[in-house]
């Protein structure tokens, strides 16, 4: 065969005698095992994890001593403001009326309450067990799946209720994650990890906002009426006076300070969602990247919900402001289906991505607080200034009309949140160029040190780090040699980019722990606890610098097989 007909890529090996076919035998059963698993399951992971389930709860529960402690401005009110029904609203269970949109399930606040239980007994389990037991990982994440996972009966209920909005609302949703996906361009996250992370958005994050903002509102209720007579002119089911014509001005001021802690409470979830997923999932590469794409996905699944929430809501509302639901489905669904909740969870996202790239707390620190005071921020400037924008020209221009419909409510929804979508396709830009750097170079050593039987070879190299070619490669061998040659040619590309990101991983890794060592050296020396510590660490470090090993060996025994398959159809 030419050198033509092999376009540069799949190299298939002439030489009868490869390693592709010695080095899948040669490791270890164990190896492909380590490195097909997705969750980390070392100690310092799962306390962490831990870590950040506790401290969501904790504020949980902090919201609920708020809300009981809070003045009563109301006759009879009950212990929780969630618990409480305006006269006339259906009793529990039914989901057919604009006020039960946005009640609160009382099955899913017990709910909640059981799943804290749950978490903190298995908990309690786990402290009893060694360390490194395998049944202590299965605990941690099972622990994790009570105490959080619990909160997603909140979206489950409004997502049961319009069984066909959901479904109308998957084309666009997986479209958009799919680009999402694709805009990695080299070291892609798996995609469970992804798909996890648009679950969190969509179930937990969104539920965690439902129960946070529920009870606030509640709590800011009372201490804004606190002293403010409102026995008046009604009379609820139990013959109490109500006066529901609150005033104006408390009620803005009620509503601004709700939309503050929902927007607030809505990014610090997906700050949450972020973490855990870094933590617990094994991927090769963490930069900003990985964080902007981790917090989108979240940002997309929250917008699911909501999108489903909000087509409900404004079908029930049609016949009093002319407003339906399918223009709430082409303004959530098409027109800012990447803007809202995905451009402020990529910002939080990548906060956390930039902050995981240093090891100073302070940088740390101040990167992730400027990621989530942008998306909080620009939440809240969203809602306000698409209102204000939307007063200034609803008596210039035809409401319901086509031009408004297709150009105008876009556009005003649209504007407040450029400048933040700006920020994010440049923190996009260049931690893509970045990564491309990183590849080539890892790409480079890889084969040389790999040579001529190695999973990348010094002529591939050119391929593997220009899309173009890489694509012409496709096409030729589609053209020549069917379309199962270049599906097969695709895998075994990944499959090398898969293994250039896991060397660069390893490098940059190597590089962080011996920086950090030279600078802790001096003060580990001067107090025994600190040894202590920084032993722990070590023998942690070698385990996982071991688990990296049998993951490299995988990752090389995968492209060396799938280079045989190419070479396989190929020639044939």
């Amino acid at each position: 065969m030419t050198e033509r007909p092999t376009i540069g890529t799949p190299t298939p090996p002439s030489d009868p005698t490869p390693p592709s076919t010695s080095a899948p035998t040669s490791t270890p059963a164990s190896t492909v095992a380590a490195g097909g698993r997705l969750l980390r399951h070392d100690e310092v992971t799962r306390g962490r994890a831990l870590l950040v389930a506790r401290l969501v709860i904790g504020v949980y529960l902090l919201e609920l001593l708020l809300n009981m402690t809070r003045p009563h401005v109301l006759p009879d009110e009950p212990s929780l403001t969630i618990f409480w029904r305006f006269p006339g609203m259906p009793e529990e269970g039914v989901l057919d009326s604009f006020g039960s949109l946005f009640a609160i399930p009382r099955t899913a606040f017990w709910g909640v309450l059981a799943g804290i239980v749950v978490g903190i007994a298995l908990q309690a389990v786990i402290v009893r067990m060694p360390s490194k037991d395998r049944r202590a990982t299965v605990l941690t994440w099972a622990a994790l799946a009570a105490l959080l996972g619990s909160f997603a009966l909140f979206s489950l209920f409004i997502l049961a209720k319009s069984p066909l909005l959901v479904l109308a609302c998957v084309p666009t949703s997986a479209f958009a994650l799919w680009l999402i996906h694709r805009a990695q361009r080299f070291g892609w996250l798996p995609l469970p990890m992804l798909l996890t992370a648009f679950g969190w958005g969509a179930l937990i994050q969104w539920g965690v906002g439902r129960a946070f903002t529920n009870l606030a509102y509640g709590t800011i209720n009372g201490y804004m009426y606190e002293g403010t007579d409102l026995t008046g002119s009604m009379t609820d089911g139990s013959g109490n006076q109500v006066d529901f014509t609150f005033t104006f001005d408390l009620g803005y001021r009620t509503i601004d300070v709700t939309l503050l802690h929902l927007s607030t409470v809505n990014q610090l979830a997906a700050a949450v969602g972020v973490v855990l997923l870094i933590l617990m999932f094994r991927h090769r590469v963490t930069d900003v990247v990985t964080g902007l794409v981790l917090g989108a996905a979240a940002g997309l699944g929250y917008n699911f919900t909501e999108s489903v929430i909000a087509i409900e809501l404004w079908s029930i509302l049609s016949s009093l402001n002319g407003a339906t639901g399918g223009f709430e489905y082409w303004i959530r669904q098409s027109a800012s289906l990447f803007g809202s909740q995905v451009v402020f969870g990529a910002l939080v996202g990548a906060g956390i991505g930039l902050a995981a790239q240093t090891r100073r707390r302070a940088q740390r620190v101040g990167l992730v607080t400027a990621g989530l005071v942008a998306a909080i921020g620009g939440a809240v400037a969203n809602e306000v200034l698409s209102a204000w924008l939307s007063g200034l020209v609803r008596d210039h221009v035809g409401i319901g009309g086509t031009l408004d419909t297709l150009v105008i409510s876009p556009a005003i929804w649209l504007a407040p949140q450029v400048p933040f979508l700006t920020v994010c396709l440049l923190l996009l830009r260049s931690g893509i160029r970045a990564r491309v750097a990183a590849a080539r170079t890892a790409v480079t050593a890889e084969a040389a040190e790999a040579g001529v039987g190695g999973a990348i070879t010094e002529r591939e190299v050119p391929f593997l780090m220009d899309p173009a070619l890489r694509f012409w490669a496709l096409v030729s061998t589609w053209r020549r040699h069917g379309p199962a040659a270049a599906r097969a040619l695709r895998r075994f590309q990944r499959a090398q980019l898969e293994v250039a990101g896991w060397r660069w991983q390893q490098e940059r890794a190597a590089a962080e722990a011996k920086a950090l060592g030279a600078r802790e050296q001096p003060q580990a020396q001067e107090e025994r606890e600190i040894q202590d510590a920084q032993e722990t660490q070590e023998t942690q470090e070698v385990q996982q610098a071991q688990e990296a090993r049998e993951e490299g060996e995988a990752l090389r025994a995968r492209a060396m097989r799938l280079r045989t398959d190419v070479g396989r159809l190929v020639g044939s």
